[in-house]
């Protein structure tokens, strides 16, 4: 099998068939995205990214520079809280719901007076923009936000602008976390910061 071309990420599919009668979800669900996977297969092409945690985890300490890498994934003292927390977060299982149909899926939340098509966030990571070959992973995560729909979360310590972050995130949701700074005006100076309409910032 030889890897996927080099590219954007396939949109969600929305037209293709398994077989005659079958057709796939016309509605874009996340969950569609295992169909480009196996319709890749038949045709002899692995993803282009690995799709489990540990594989992915092998791939960033290969392809980060050994500073940024150890800034990502390493974790204070022997790192127990952080394993600890792996463990915990690994007990938790998705329990799929048999006999009740799923042709009409609805995931959609309501928070924070918003309406979002899934429980779903990308979790703020201060410094992202390290983890990009061109240091401005905030807009990366920015453009990702507006390909899939699942709204981004913008930490304060960004690299790159807010203003320059903004116009890459479409018409996606986003949130800002605030890191609220001893000095008033300076954390006020946060909150007015320039942003499109649906950011909401938590603090």
């Amino acid at each position: 099998m030889t890897n996927q071309n080099e590219g954007a990420c396939p949109p969600l599919l929305a037209s293709r068939k398994i077989d005659e009668g079958s057709p796939v979800m016309s509605k874009p669900q996340y969950g569609d995205y295992q169909f480009d996977i196996y319709f890749d297969g038949l045709e002899g092409q692995l993803p282009k990214y690995p799709v489990d945690f540990a594989s992915l985890e092998r791939k960033a300490a290969e392809a980060l520079p050994s500073w940024v890498h150890s800034y990502v994934a390493g974790g204070c003292g022997d790192e127990g809280t952080q394993h600890a927390n792996v463990d915990a977060f690994s007990r938790y299982a998705i329990v799929p719901r048999m006999l009740v149909g799923a042709t009409e899926r609805d995931l959609s939340v309501s928070l924070f007076d918003m309406t979002l098509p899934t429980p779903v966030f990308m979790a703020p990571i201060g410094v992202i923009g390290l983890c990009s070959q061109d240091f401005h992973g905030d807009i990366a995560v920015a453009k990702a936000s507006a390909q899939t729909g699942v709204p981004m979360s913008a930490g304060t310590l960004t690299q790159d602008r807010m203003e320059d972050v903004i116009p890459h995130i479409g018409d996606t949701p986003a949130l800002f976390q605030l890191y609220t700074p001893g000095d008033k005006d300076l954390a006020a100076s946060f909150w007015r910061a320039p942003r499109k309409p649906d950011i909401r910032p938590l603090s």
